[in-house]
C-alpha cells in the first residue's frame, strides 16, 4: 500500500473531459435547481404567447413589351429585375396605399393592424386575477380596450401604420423564376389573408400605373407633334397652290425632279431623326425627374466612359452612311457597291450596339450604388447614347442637304422655288403620316396595357399558426436552461479563489505528499472518555483518527503521508518536521497529531511540540495539561526540558505543550536557545514534530524553520485562499526554508475532482477491503 501511495504523481496540470463531467456531477443540485425554474418558465412563456398566423400569395413578374416599345423605337432593352421588384413591393408607397384601402374599408375598426382588435388567450381572465393577487393589486390587470377610429384617411395615418405593414411582411423570390412569394403575419388568420391579398393587388395596380407613365407621356407628346405637323402641311399646300396660280408652273422637269427627290429624301430623314431625337429627349427628361442627384451623376460618369470607347465606331458609321448616300445618288440602290456598303453598315451598327450594351452593363455593375434604380439608370444611359447617335446622323445628313441645295441653286429660279415648295409639301406629308402612325400605335399600346404583374395564387386562410411552436420552444428552453446552469457552475468555479485541484499547486513545483479525506464524513467510533470529540476555540473538530479507527481510509492516508515523508530525502535523515498552513482552520493540528501517532505506531520514539504560541490546542487534542510547556523552557522559568515532556496514552508518543502564552512568540521561537534545543532533540529522538501557527499572518514558523529539517504545508481543499497560499510559499522561499511538500486535507466528494476524486475513491475502496 505504501509503495502504491509513493508512486502517486500529479504531473498532469490539465483537467480532462471526465474531470469536467465530475465537476458537473458535484454541482448537480445547482443544475437541477436552475432547470426547475427555467423549464417551467419556458412552458409558461410558450403557452402564454398569442398565436401568429401567416398567409401567403404568389405573383409573377413578366416583361411588358408595349410600354417599352412606345418610348423605344429601336427595340426593347429593359431586363427582368426581380430584386428591383422586391424593393418596390417593400416600398412605403405600396404600404401606404394598402393602409389607405384598409382604412377606407368596413373592417377598419376590427383589425389588429390598427389596434382596433385585441388578442386574448384562453384563461386570460384567470391569469389577470393571479397577477393581481400576486402583486397585491399593484399591477394594472384590467382588460385592454380596443381603439375605435372615425376620422377619414390622411397622410399621417398612412405614415403611422405603414411601418407595421412592412414589419410583418416577408418577400422571397423563387430561384430561377420570375415568381415572388409574399407573406404576412397577423394574430388572426383571416386578417393575414386579407392583408397579403391586398398587398398583391395594390402592387399590381401601382406597377401598372408606373408602367403606363411612359406611354401616357408619349401619347401626349405625339398628339402635340401631329397637330403641329398637320398645320405645317396645310400651310405648305396653300403656299404651293398660290405659287402655281401665280407663275403657271405645275411640275419640275429634268434634273430638277431627280435632285428634288433626293433632297426630299434627305430632308424627310432629317425630320424623322429630329422627331425621334425629340421623343428620346422627352423620355430622358421623364426618367431624369425620377432620379436623385447621385443617380444622375452616376449616369453622367458612365456615359462619359461609354462615349470615349464607342465614339470611333460612331464616326465610322456616320462616314459610311454619307458615302452610301452619295453612291445611291450616283449609281442607285441596287448597285453591287451600294449593297456591299450597306452590309458593312449593318455589321458596324450591330458591333456598336453590342459594345454599348457590354460597357453599360460592366460600368453599372462595377460602381452601382443604387440597385433599386438600376433599370432606370441603364435606360437613361441607353437614351443618352441614342441622342448622341441621332445628333451624328443629323449632322451628316445636313452635310448632304447642303450639297443638294448647292445643286438646286444652279437651276432656274422659278423651277428652284417650285421644287422647294413641292419638297416641303412632301416632307410635311411624310412627317405627318409618320407621326400619325406612331400616335395610333401609342394609343393602341396604352389601351391594351395590363401591366407586367400577375397574381398567380391568391392567399387562402391558414388555420395553423406558425408561432408558437410548442415542441421547438420547449426543447429550446430546456437546452438554454441546461446551458445556463452548466455555465453558472463553471462561473462559480472560476470565481472561487480557493485551491481545488493540482493545477493550482503545480506551478510552485512542490511535491504533494498526501491526500487526506475529510474526517467529518466518517462515522463517529466508540471512544473512551479521554478521546471523545473536542471542539477547538475556532469550532473545528479535531480527531485522532489514527488512534480511534486505525483501519479507516483516513488512517491509511496518514500512514501514506508518513511513508512519503520518510522517502522525500533519501540522502538525509529527516528528524525534525514542522507542520503549518497558510491560514487558520485548515487542519494542521489534526494532521501533525495523526502523523505523530503513525510514527509512534511504527516504533519510533516520537515527540510532538506545540509551537503555536498564539492559539495552542495540542493539549486539548491529547487531553494533557497546558503548563508547563515550551514557553516555560524558552523564557528560562524551567531549565530542565525533560520536566516539561508529557507522556501520552499512545505508546512511543510524547508531547510538549505550549505553556503560558507569551507576548513575544516570534522572539522566543527564533532564539538561539530554540535552535540549540532542536539540535539536541534530534540527537535524542527519532522524530520531532512541531505544530506551528498559520504562516500568512505571523512569522513564528518562519523563525523556527531555520533549524528544521522539513516543513509541511497543509492545504484544505476548497478553503485555502490562493493568494494566502502564494504569499506563504514566497515567504518561505525568501528565507530558504526547507519545504518538504504539500498535504491536501479535507477532501470530500463535494470538493474533489480530477486526480483528487480518483484517490478519494481509492482510499475509500481500500478502507472497505481492510
Amino acid at each position: 500500500m505504501n509503495d502504491i501511495s509513493k508512486d502517486v504523481q500529479f504531473d498532469d496540470a490539465d483537467l480532462g473531459f471526465s474531470d469536467y463531467l465530475n465537476l458537473i456531477r458535484f454541482h448537480w443540485l445547482k443544475i437541477v435547481f436552475i432547470l426547475s425554474i427555467g423549464f417551467p418558465l419556458t412552458i409558461y412563456v410558450t403557452y402564454s404567447k398569442i398565436p401568429i398566423y401567416q398567409a401567403k400569395t404568389t405573383i409573377v413578374v413578366n416583361e411588358n413589351p408595349n410600354s417599352s416599345f412606345i418610348m423605344d423605337f429601336n427595340g426593347t432593352r429593359s431586363q427582368n429585375k426581380i430584386l428591383n421588384e422586391i424593393q418596390k413591393i417593400k416600398s412605403r408607397s405600396v404600404a401606404k396605399k394598402v393602409v389607405e384601402e384598409l382604412w377606407n374599408s368596413k373592417r377598419r375598426n376590427n383589425l389588429f393592424l390598427f389596434g382596433t382588435r385585441k388578442a386574448y388567450l384562453r384563461g386570460d381572465s384567470f391569469r389577470r386575477k393571479i397577477k393581481s393577487f400576486i402583486s397585491l393589486g399593484l399591477l394594472n390587470t384590467d382588460k385592454k380596450v380596443s381603439n375605435h377610429y372615425s376620422e377619414d384617411y390622411s397622410i399621417d395615418i398612412g405614415e403611422r401604420f405603414c411601418g407595421d405593414i412592412l414589419k410583418n411582411m416577408q418577400i422571397f423570390p423563387r430561384k430561377n423564376t420570375n415568381i415572388i412569394e409574399i407573406s404576412f403575419n397577423s394574430y388572426n388568420a383571416h386578417e393575414s389573408t386579407i392583408i397579403v391579398n391586398k398587398i398583391a393587388h395594390v402592387y399590381k395596380e401601382l406597377e401598372k400605373k408606373w408602367s403606363n407613365d411612359d406611354a401616357i407621356n408619349s401619347v401626349n407628346l405625339l398628339e402635340k407633334l401631329v397637330l403641329e405637323q398637320e398645320q405645317k402641311l396645310y400651310n405648305s399646300e396653300e403656299i404651293i397652290k398660290e405659287y402655281k396660280l401665280k407663275n403657271t408652273i405645275y411640275d419640275p422637269s429634268g434634273n430638277v425632279a431627280l435632285i428634288t427627290e433626293k433632297l426630299n429624301e434627305i430632308v424627310n430623314s432629317l425630320y424623322n431623326f429630329n422627331a425621334e431625337l425629340n421623343i428620346i429627349v422627352e423620355k430622358k427628361k421623364n426618367i431624369n425627374s425620377q432620379l436623385t442627384k447621385n443617380e444622375k451623376d452616376l449616369a453622367k460618369q458612365l456615359l462619359n466612359d461609354i462615349n470615349q470607347q464607342v465614339n470611333i465606331l460612331r464616326l465610322e458609321i456616320s462616314s459610311l452612311e454619307l458615302e452610301i448616300t452619295q453612291y445611291v445618288t450616283q449609281y442607285g440602290k441596287q448597285h453591287d457597291l451600294v449593297k456591299e456598303m450597306n452590309g458593312r453598315l449593318i455589321l458596324l451598327k450591330e458591333n456598336l450596339n453590342s459594345n454599348v450594351q457590354k460597357l453599360i452593363g460592366k460600368g453599372y455593375r462595377s460602381i452601382d450604388p443604387l440597385k433599386e434604380r438600376q433599370e432606370k439608370i441603364t435606360e437613361l444611359l441607353i437614351l443618352e447614347s441614342e441622342i448622341i447617335g441621332q445628333e451624328l446622323r443629323i449632322k451628316e445628313f445636313n452635310k448632304l442637304k447642303n450639297i443638294y441645295d448647292k445643286e438646286l441653286t444652279k437651276l432656274p429660279d422659278k423651277q428652284l422655288e417650285f421644287s422647294r415648295l413641292l419638297r416641303d409639301v412632301e416632307i410635311y406629308n411624310s412627317n405627318y403620316t409618320f407621326m400619325r402612325q406612331k400616335l395610333e400605335e401609342a394609343r393602341i399600346s396604352l389601351a391594351s396595357t395590363s401591366g407586367k404583374v400577375q397574381i398567380l395564387d391568391p392567399a387562402r386562410i391558414n388555420r395553423a399558426p406558425i408561432s408558437p411552436n410548442h415542441k421547438r420552444d420547449l426543447l429550446f428552453g430546456f437546452f438554454m436552461s441546461t446551458i445556463i446552469a452548466i455555465g453558472l457552475v463553471f462561473i462559480i468555479e472560476v470565481l472561487d479563489n480557493t485551491i481545488k485541484n493540482p493545477i493550482d499547486i503545480s506551478k510552485y513545483k512542490l511535491t504533494i505528499l498526501g491526500l487526506i479525506p475529510s474526517i467529518k464524513e466518517n462515522k463517529k467510533p466508540n471512544l473512551g472518555k479521554s478521546f471523545e470529540n473536542l471542539r477547538s476555540p475556532d469550532k473545528i473538530y479535531r480527531r485522532l483518527i489514527t488512534k480511534e479507527d486505525p483501519r479507516s481510509p483516513i488512517s491509511e492516508a496518514y500512514r501514506s503521508l508518513r511513508t512519503n515523508m520518510m522517502f522525500t530525502d533519501i540522502d538525509k535523515d529527516v528528524k525534525s518536521i514542522l507542520v503549518s498552513s497558510a491560514g487558520p482552520g485548515e487542519g494542521k493540528t489534526t494532521t501533525v497529531a495523526n502523523m505523530a501517532i503513525t510514527y509512534a505506531n511504527l516504533g519510533k520514539k516520537t515527540l510532538l511540540i506545540d509551537t503555536d504560541l498564539r492559539r495552542p490546542v495540542v493539549h486539548k487534542v491529547l487531553n494533557l495539561e497546558k503548563e508547563p510547556g515550551i514557553t516555560n523552557f524558552l523564557s528560562g522559568d524551567s531549565n530542565d526540558f525533560q520536566r516539561i515532556i508529557k507522556k501520552t496514552e499512545i505508546k512511543n508518543l510524547f508531547a510538549v505543550t505550549s505553556g503560558v502564552i507569551p507576548p513575544n512568540p516570534s522572539e522566543l521561537l527564533g532564539s538561539n536557545k530554540m535552535n540549540t534545543l532542536i539540535d539536541d532533540l534530534e540527537k535524542e529522538w527519532d522524530v520531532i514534530l512541531f505544530d506551528s501557527p498559520p504562516l500568512v499572518a505571523v512569522t513564528d514558523a518562519t523563525m523556527v524553520s531555520k533549524a528544521i529539517d522539513k516543513i509541511i504545508i497543509v492545504v484544505k481543499v476548497g478553503h485555502t485562499d490562493k493568494k494566502a497560499f502564494d504569499h506563504t510559499i514566497q515567504n518561505l522561499k525568501n528565507v530558504n526554508a526547507p519545504i518538504g511538500g504539500i498535504v491536501l486535507n479535507a477532501i470530500t466528494q463535494n470538493n474533489s475532482y480530477g486526480n483528487y476524486y480518483y484517490y478519494y475513491q481509492y482510499y475509500n475502496y481500500y478502507g472497505e477491503k481492510k
